[in-house]
């Protein structure tokens, strides 16, 4: 079930920065530090800049896969509760 509401958000996201590519056609001129792109479409800029991103997520996802958020709130709950248990007095 998870893997099919991936897919569909991944598809609207796809839609949704195709829709702003076709509609953004006015082109200019990228300047990154010292250097200068040729003169592009704001889609194609802003399409290339999503693209980047989500590859640069599933890259990190897929090279550190224990380090999710859920994993750290886990080992942070169970180290939570050993502490607790240690300052507990004895009965």
């Amino acid at each position: 079930m998870l893997l099919l509401f991936n897919l569909a958000l991944t598809v609207l996201l796809a839609l949704g920065v195709a829709v702003l590519a076709g509609q953004n056609l006015t082109s200019l001129t990228v300047h990154f530090l010292m250097l200068r792109s040729v003169e592009l479409p704001l889609g194609l800029v802003i399409t290339l800049a999503v693209g980047l991103g989500l590859l640069t997520v599933g890259l990190g996802s897929f090279l550190w896969p224990g380090r999710s958020f859920s994993t750290t709130a886990r080992q942070l709950q169970e180290r939570v509760r050993q502490l607790e248990m240690q300052d507990q007095p004895p009965q």
